[in-house]
């Protein structure tokens, strides 16, 4: 990047300052790795996420004395189905964990409700985006009747300078996303509780 669009790129973020930024946290679906059929799981999954969950922004601390704001449920929900996807046989969307004409209509066995948090902040006393960013992603899997079966928690971390988050103030972000959604997949996998007759 040359001299002149560098410090065009440095004096916006600063003009941009003192407010809560909005950013988007999207991973690149497309760049989850799949899982070979072998180690699929051979299980109908059910996920569930409230409406009141997909709506929520969430706020943390950017530089600067900033804050961004999010809404990491709606953010994460894409790449978490590609990994539901990848790891077992059928993946749906459930309407409530009571939903039984979709749980009988699509033989779900296992539903699986996430849960995120998420932090962030940055070394930069004079740009907003962050340069450190986590995302701790839970996953609470249980049978139809509710009954608790396993569950996976991993947090991902991303990281991001300034001379790569000129073009995408929202880098830091994504990469700790896609980070958590990797580490779930692979969480899953290696659930044997999974893998029994439920």
């Amino acid at each position: 990047m040359g001299h002149t669009r560098l410090l065009t790129a440095l004096l916006l973020v600063l003009v941009l300052g003192a407010c809560s930024h909005p950013i988007v946290i999207t991973p690149d679906a497309d760049k989850i790795s799949a899982v070979s059929d072998d180690r699929k799981i051979n299980k109908r999954v059910g996920y569930y996420m409230t409406l009141a969950q997909r709506d929520a922004p969430v706020v943390t601390p950017g530089g600067g004395g900033d804050s961004i704001k999010y809404y990491p449920y709606r953010d994460i929900e894409g790449g978490f189905y590609r990994v539901l996807s990848n790891v077992f046989s059928d993946v749906t969307l459930l309407k409530s964990t009571n939903d039984q004409e979709t749980l009988d209509k699509y033989e779900v066995v296992l539903i699986i409700k996430p849960e995120i948090r998420t932090t962030s902040q940055s070394s930069s006393i004079v740009t907003w985006p962050p340069t450190d960013f986590s995302v701790e992603l839970t996953c609470q899997i249980t049978d139809r009747s509710g009954k608790g079966i396993a569950e996976t928690r991993v947090t991902g971390q991303g990281k991001a300078e300034f001379s790569e988050f000129v073009s995408d103030f929202s880098l830091a972000g994504k990469r700790a996303s896609f980070d958590a959604l990797m580490k779930t997949q692979d969480a899953l996998l290696n659930l044997q509780e999974l893998r029994g007759d439920r």
